[in-house]
């Protein structure tokens, strides 16, 4: 942080996580479609990056909750309403942040049970919002428990990835506040290395 911005920084972390959110997306819609076409089931990391993003930076995670939508439609070979269904519908995820305003960010990343709660509500809003988008062109209370079940792995993967996450130093803690923390230990590390300065009688 010596040599660029606060903002640099954090367009720098979102580029970096959207990157390995549209590799991720892009090979498991592949290999989904080509190896399991044939199972009533899906895996998808768009959810895990939208949850981190969100502990990180909040509502920047919109960016990549579009950004999974539209790299899934592309891989999977969806229709033109696909696009609006899943861009639009994964933006849901978002109102998991009431959990973060309501408790904290701190506060969620240091308890399971508040984690979870913040992670599946993430995943449930999105396949909802998917299913409201949906509606206009067909859409039925069916879609929505599809949408539920055959996406089922994806929430168990942000479960897991999550709880483990919580454990890495910085990974889903609030960046302004984690970059804050580190100065102070840094500046706090430099007072204690500080030599004590010599008698008078040397």
């Amino acid at each position: 942080m010596n040599n660029i911005t606060f903002k640099q920084y954090r367009n720098i972390d979102l580029v970096l996580f959207g990157a390995l959110l549209a590799l991720s997306e892009a090979v498991t819609t592949v290999a989904t479609n080509k190896w399991f076409y044939a199972q009533p089931v899906a895996i998808s990391t768009t959810i895990v990056f939208i949850c981190i993003v969100m502990m990180r930076w909040g509502g920047c995670a919109v960016i990549h909750a579009c950004l999974g939508g539209l790299v899934f439609c592309i891989a999977s070979g969806a229709e033109a309403h696909q696009y609006l269904i899943y861009i639009v519908g994964n933006c849901f995820a978002l109102v998991a942040l009431l959990w973060i305003k309501l408790f904290g960010k701190e506060e969620i990343r240091k308890s399971p049970f508040k984690l979870l709660l913040f992670t599946s509500s993430a995943y449930i809003m999105m396949q909802i919002g998917r299913w409201l988008v949906s509606l206009p062109f067909g859409g039925t209370f069916s879609t929505l428990i599809g949408y539920l079940v055959s996406d089922i792995i994806s929430l168990l993967f942000v479960v897991v990835v999550m709880l483990l996450m919580r454990n890495v130093d910085g990974m889903i803690e609030d960046q302004k506040s984690y970059l804050f923390r580190l100065q102070r230990e840094k500046e706090e590390g430099e007072q204690t290395a500080a030599p004590l300065g010599y008698g008078d009688d040397e």
